[in-house]
């Protein structure tokens, strides 16, 4: 009996913390995009961060509010690395968290707003923390510092640009979808974060320089917009990524055949990958280089 009992468990684990066990890009994805912003720093943005960060890099500070998350301290930031939205819901009536909950939305414009605050050096960041580790004493806000506040900023511009993280509340954000990838079982999401990318076996500086070959004229073309138009943008890439062809999607306990994806799959998608890093580079380029005017 004690066999099927952990396994059980382990599924019902899974359901329960749904979406709050997603990551954004993986490490490699959230480096490439912070060092196409830093190669598109402005010589005065550049200097206000590096006052802020010393020797670090953009790229070295991009994960570390993934690499938090196991520190129940933090469950309130958890739900600010995403927004849901179902496919039949506009952007005029979509359901918002609680303010005080906050969302990728909400809190990217208090993060934006601190780092415009010349006056201050330490910031209050509070928010509902719904579920803690028990062996870790559970906090709904924290006093962090402008390092911790540009990390956060430089985080979930990245998390804004995957589109899973503009995902759909009744999968959440593909977590919920299992699929086979290469003869590997995983969830659509994991798929979206890390394995497409680690597909192309590049280190985060080569793909960077990939994608960093544009005119100055389609930079600041493709770094218009504000974060609400950006989600309204990922949302609109989110079709392309459940097109499974003629497969059945495995949505919720698997009840049919998970999808399988290799080549056909990966073909289709990768300019979709190369555009969302490229996009989120540029744009925490212009928003840092205007914060830091």
């Amino acid at each position: 009996m004690k066999r099927y009992l952990f396994p059980l468990l382990l599924a019902g684990l899974t359901f329960f913390c749904g979406y709050q066990t997603a990551y954004g890009w993986g490490q490699d994805g959230h480096r490439v995009t912070a060092e196409i912003a830093e190669r598109n720093l402005t010589p005065k943005a550049l200097a206000a961060i590096r006052e802020i960060l010393g020797d670090e890099t953009l790229a070295e500070i991009s994960t570390w509010a993934d690499e938090i998350r196991s520190d129940g301290t933090w469950d309130f930031a958890k739900p600010w690395h995403y927004i849901s939205i179902n496919d039949e819901e506009s952007w005029d009536d979509y359901e918002r968290v609680p303010e005080e909950e906050g969302d990728i939305l909400v809190i990217l414009n208090r993060l934006e707003a601190f780092l415009r605050d010349t006056e201050s050096d330490t910031f209050t960041l509070s928010g509902v923390a719904k579920r803690s580790s028990s062996s870790l004493k559970a906090g709904n806000e924290k006093e962090v510092t402008r390092r911790e506040v540009l990390a956060f900023y430089v985080h979930f511009i990245g998390d804004l640009h995957q589109p899973l993280h503009v995902g759909r509340r009744e999968d959440q954000g593909g977590n919920r979808i299992r699929v086979e990838w290469f003869g590997e079982e995983e969830t659509l999401h994991r798929v979206w974060d890390e394995d497409l990318i680690e597909s192309l076996n590049l280190s985060y500086t080569e793909f960077a320089t990939f994608l960093n070959r544009l005119s100055d004229e389609d930079k600041d073309l493709a770094a218009a917009g504000s974060y609400l138009d950006w989600a309204k943008e990922a949302k609109e890439v989110r079709a392309q990524i459940y097109d499974f062809g003629p497969q059945r999607s495995s949505y919720y306990l698997n009840v049919v055949e998970p999808p399988t994806l290799s080549y056909d799959y990966r073909s289709k998608t990768l300019p979709i990958i190369r555009d969302r890093l490229q996009k989120g580079g540029l744009r925490l380029a212009a928003l840092l280089n205007d914060i830091f005017s």
